[in-house]
């Protein structure tokens, strides 16, 4: 409750009990199962804040304040604090930029290697997007099979937004439709498809962009940091061409359009279908077997009245089946 204050667990423990009346420091050590010096601290601590008063008398008793005045009181101070650090990160992020403007244009880029330091720039700069992560996903991987990018949940609830573009071959090797891709496109993620795509890429803002060293690596060992510079700026322009470009990779999650619309496993093998995947990977990415992949795609085709996939994805898309990007 405290964690935006910089309180701690004591000091919530006494403002609580306060919450059953006026009491004395004897009183708050037997209701808080805290010693008399540990509840004197915390006591302290709460009347800096505005938290906790002190009545007259003898002995001297405790009163809480008012949580909802109180507790509001003290988020906007540390709002305003919040604000202030903001700008002045800002104000300093300026003057370096100032100051380094004259500098070696190899500034403006730098060299991250081995796996563990590639994943820790990999966190640490979808961390500080304000805005807007833009990706394109293929491999290789950094990061072990079954263990995506939990950053993006996080930073997708905070309100972040996502646009990323996935190669087949990443869907082959390495995700899951049912699973990682769901849940990310269920929280807000706009997901998309293209072959072939030139290279892993992930920018944050407009403010910083990695990409790997090597053309066509095998694994991801080493990265390439860009700063704001004319390279940046190119990096952002291939990835909107490629977001124009690419199939919209919709959410399997929605409701879907009445009785007739399509089921969640219809929608899912629509989806698939999308991204150009060969037959055993889409029966794959089902938990099915081919046979009984074969089936459902008839099923799939007789319902939609289609004789092949390109007429069931025309067929799909009038009847609003095959949804835009994101939820």
């Amino acid at each position: 409750m405290f964690s935006v204050a910089g309180l701690g667990p004591d000091d919530e423990a006494v403002y609580a009990a306060l919450m059953d009346g006026p009491a004395t420091v004897p009183e708050l050590a037997r209701r808080t199962r805290l010693a008399a010096e540990l509840v004197r601290v915390a006591l302290d601590h709460l009347e800096e804040a505005g938290l906790v008063g002190r009545g007259a008398g003898h002995p001297e008793r405790h009163t809480a304040a008012a949580p909802d005045v109180a507790l509001e009181a003290l988020i906007l101070r540390q709002e305003e604090q919040l604000q202030r650090a903001r700008l002045h990160a800002h104000q300093m992020a300026a003057r370096h930029r100032r100051a380094h403007a004259g500098d070696d244009p190899a500034s403006l880029v730098e060299v991250v290697t081995g796996r563990m330091a590639v994943l820790e720039r990999f966190e640490q700069v979808q961390r500080a997007a304000r805005h807007e992560i833009r990706a394109i996903d293929k491999p290789p991987y950094a990061a072990p099979s079954g263990n995506r990018n939990p950053v993006e949940l996080d930073m997708l609830a905070r309100g972040v937004r996502y646009r990323v573009i996935y190669d087949p071959r990443g869907l082959v090797e390495f995700h899951d439709l049912r699973t990682d891709l769901e849940q990310s496109t269920a929280r807000g993620e706009l997901a998309r498809v293209l072959a072939a795509t030139p290279t892993k890429l992930i920018l944050a803002d407009d403010r910083v962009g990695l990409i790997p060293l090597q053309a066509a690596p095998s694994s991801i060992e080493s990265i390439v940091v860009v700063h704001p510079s004319a390279l940046l700026e190119a990096l952002g322009a291939l990835f909107e061409s490629l977001w124009d470009r690419a199939l919209p990779l919709g959410s399997t999650t929605d409701a879907g359009t009445g009785a007739a619309g399509p089921t969640r496993d219809e929608r899912r093998l629509l989806t698939l279908l999308t991204t150009g995947l060969p037959d055993e990977a889409i029966a794959r990415q089902l938990g099915l077997s081919y046979r009984t992949f074969q089936r459902r795609l008839r099923r799939l085709l007789v319902r939609l009245d289609a004789e092949t996939r390109f007429q069931a994805g025309v067929r799909a898309a009038h009847l609003g089946w095959i949804p835009p990007d994101g939820p």
